[in-house]
């Protein structure tokens, strides 16, 4: 018997929590996507109390979006039913380049009321039997814990053709609308760029290339400016904290090591032919 039974005055279906029997699952899956919204299927599984609620309508399935660094938090609570315990939800998309953190729920709509659990009946673990609970609307029945959309450093990255560039690229910070790297590029280097595979694992280094420019142009405008205004970075920010990297706002940071973390060289063995 798990611990975490104790964390809540009612039973709540989750991962890795024994409230219910270990056939009465939720689970939550993104399943498709676009720049606009993002698509989750719910599925819950068994005979339990849940699953009841849900038949009688007190209960439904919601996801809410968080930006933190936006103090923006919003639930969405339109399905597409496919059945009583299986449904579709589109869920839109912030504008912007930050982590947007999901959490997928089903929460009890009806009226506060007391009800006595029956475990037998209700799909429980035998703990809750003939315990009486206070059931009030609102509560998160079941969850499917938070997941994250995260944005690469590359994504980041706007590349423009410009003939003032003699040679090769430069980098600069536009700060507008939470920040982007902006890379002006000599005219036959970017032609050349488009002209290749992405899969191009030269066309793949010059972009770390740029990337790493970019970081320094990153770290200088940071010193010269500080970064509170550019947001769409505080992802990338957090990223490197997970992994004890330096951030543009510390001793040590080293742009190389961050562009070839974001994107890694890549090349193939050479084979006798290429001999």
């Amino acid at each position: 018997m798990s611990q975490l039974t104790n964390s809540y005055p009612y039973p709540l279906m989750e991962e890795d929590r024994y409230d219910y029997l270990e056939n009465m699952k939720y689970e939550v899956e993104q399943i498709a996507g676009s720049s606009d919204y993002i698509t989750f299927e719910h599925k819950i599984e068994g005979d339990n109390l849940i699953t009841q609620l849900l038949k009688r309508g007190e209960a439904k399935f919601i996801t809410t979006v968080v930006l933190k660094s936006a103090l923006y938090r919003e639930t969405f609570d339109e399905v597409e039913k496919i059945t009583n315990f299986y449904v579709k939800q589109k869920v839109p998309l912030r504008t912007t380049f930050e982590t947007q953190s999901f959490i997928s729920s089903i929460v009890y709509i009806g009226k506060d009321k007391e009800i006595l659990l029956d475990s037998n009946k209700m799909g429980l673990d035998e703990f809750w039997d003939k315990t009486k609970i206070q059931l009030l609307k609102g509560f998160i029945l079941a969850t499917a814990g938070w997941r994250e959309l995260e944005n690469s450093a590359s994504d980041l990255l706007t590349v423009k053709r410009d003939d003032n560039i003699k040679y090769g690229f430069d980098v600069e910070i536009d700060p507008k609308e939470g920040g982007r790297f902006i890379a002006k590029i000599n005219p036959n280097l970017y032609d050349s760029l488009n002209a290749m595979s992405d899969n191009d694992e030269h066309r793949r280094s010059i972009i770390i290339h740029i990337l790493c420019v970019g970081f320094m142009a990153l770290k200088r405008y940071y010193d010269e400016n500080g970064a509170e205004e550019l947001t769409n970075f505080n992802g990338i920010k957090l990223e490197l904290k997970s992994k004890n990297m330096p951030t543009w706002e510390e001793e040590g940071f080293n742009p190389n090591s961050v562009a070839c973390m974001f994107l890694e060289h890549k090349f193939k063995p050479r084979g006798e032919d290429d001999e």
